[in-house]
């Protein structure tokens, strides 16, 4: 018979979802009432920590839980600050063409500025100027590109600045290869001849890029977990590598070296597409497990909950979050995610945006844009989404190219300029974890939490879900983490 004082905790655990043995009751009602709650709601927690775990006997109540390495010294001070929104104060998008005027001149002259600041570059000079100068002059020019096209060999571009339009022609292995990965809507650098009155060919292609470059380090060993589209709420959801995750991060999961590295955790960053939305694609209610986006958010900060802490969460929106698909995107609005607004380790912030992690500087993005690179610039694939960050680090621009998949909002300021040097940039989007080095700078394309989708087996891309990013803010060392392969 177990005793009344008893009663409420193994309530507790059957309520839960738990069973008790037999041996178990017996197990309980032979120790004494304190250390048999003590022990019960012990065995619940770890019984909660493992995924595997639905009956509770007497072994399971008994084994003493493992005692894991102290955790390294956690900084207790919040350091993650919002450095910038890409640009100061938000602006107003503007409903007609004078917006758009006002959004490209913005964008115009915040790159010309940045290829002047190279030494090489500082004596270029406006088109006007340009086309004023005798035939078979040289010179640079700074534009954007706003038509591009190929012919008999040669590669043609309109570039056009404030005031003016000219055509430049491109010829040459060197500078055709160069050209063919300009986007349209680009700036550009362009050293040239005038050849005539309204043309003149390029002799060197310069993009903005950024130089080489000399990374913050932490003071701290300290690592942050990088992670990309969750999609909670979708059928393809992978719930079960998600409780790997809380598992992993609460050092109950892996072999010690990686429950070591799992204690070295102090940030989490969610590259958007927390949830999986509602209403993003047609039929989309056939694949989701929860219906409504609010319901979405909440099941998202119950697992969040979960994580330890000391860890703070950084989540941005993407393009299947609660806000306007049209980049830059503002946080997930409080009205949706109250549950997420309420815990104080979790930090909501736009996309994109700049974060300073002790000291180390880091560029997350959505990566809605990726799509348009990836789908119609040559040499570009999807298998390998890393490749199109490093040319958008190249370009300088988050979004470079308007009028395609990812819509841009009409505002007076480019907000999609990077006009810091970061360094890290992730993104998701893809699905796809991949990583590599630009100029000292470290590009990481997220994984996921959402198998393949109908969509991705139509597209032919094979996602990586939960193949995440564990980076050391102090030695920049990272480790892909495989969820999948760890026990």
């Amino acid at each position: 018979m177990l005793s009344e004082e008893l009663f409420p905790v193994v309530q507790k655990a059957m309520a839960a979802g738990y069973q008790l043995t037999p041996d178990a009751f017996t197990l309980l009602n032979e120790m004494p009432v304190e250390e048999a709650i003590q022990l019960m709601e012990e065995a619940i927690r770890r019984a909660y920590r493992q995924s595997n775990i639905f009956i509770i006997d007497a072994e399971f109540l008994a084994k003493k839980p493992e005692v894991n390495k102290p955790m390294k010294p956690i900084l207790a001070k919040k350091s993650v600050n919002v450095l910038d929104l890409i640009l100061p104060p938000m602006t107003k998008s503007i409903g007609n063409s004078n917006g758009y005027i006002d959004y490209f001149n913005s964008r115009f002259k915040q790159l010309e500025s940045i290829i002047k600041q190279r030494p090489d570059l500082r004596d270029a000079i406006p088109l006007a100027q340009a086309l004023k100068l005798p035939l078979k002059t040289k010179f640079k020019t700074i534009g954007i590109v706003t038509e591009k096209s190929a012919r008999n060999n040669r590669l043609f571009l309109d570039l056009e600045d404030i005031d003016t339009t000219t055509q430049v022609m491109v010829s040459g292995e060197d500078n055709l290869k160069k050209g063919l990965e300009i986007l349209l809507d680009q700036v550009i650098c362009i050293e040239g001849t005038r050849f005539r009155e309204n043309m003149m060919v390029a002799n060197e292609l310069y993009w903005p890029d950024i130089p080489m470059h000399n990374i913050h380090r932490s003071n701290d060993p300290v690592s942050v977990v990088f992670v990309g589209d969750v999609h909670i709420g979708s059928t393809h959801f992978r719930d079960d590598l998600f409780e790997k995750f809380l598992r992993w991060l609460n050092q109950d999961l892996g072999p010690q070296p990686s429950k070591d590295l799992a204690s070295t955790v102090k940030y989490v960053v969610i590259a958007g597409d927390l949830v999986d939305g509602i209403g993003i694609y047609p039929n989309q209610l056939d694949e989701l497990t929860i219906p409504t986006q609010k319901a979405q958010y909440e099941e998202a900060a119950k697992l969040i909950a979960r994580f330890p802490d000391h860890i703070e969460t950084i989540i941005i929106p993407g393009n299947h979050d609660a806000v306007r698909r049209s980049l830059p995107q503002p946080v997930i609005p409080e009205s949706y995610a109250p549950s997420l607004y309420a815990n104080p380790n979790v930090i909501m912030a736009p996309n994109p945006v700049y974060i300073d992690l002790n000291t180390v500087r880091v560029l997350v993005a959505h990566g809605s844009s990726l799509t348009d690179i990836l789908g119609s610039t040559p040499g570009q694939d999807f298998a390998n989404p890393v490749n199109a960050i490093e040319l958008l680090l190249k370009c300088r621009h988050i979004a470079p190219s308007y009028g395609g998949a990812t819509p841009i909002a009409p505002e007076q300021v480019d907000r999609l300029v990077m006009k810091h040097i970061p360094d890290v940039v992730l993104m998701g989007h893809i699905h796809i974890y991949e990583s590599k080095k630009y100029k000292g700078v470290t590009l990481i394309s997220a994984g996921s939490f959402q198998d393949q989708t109908p969509y991705q087996k139509r597209m032919k891309l094979v996602p990586t879900p939960g193949v995440l990013s564990v980076f050391n803010l102090k030695t920049h060392d990272q480790f892909p983490l495989d969820l999948e392969r760890l026990n």
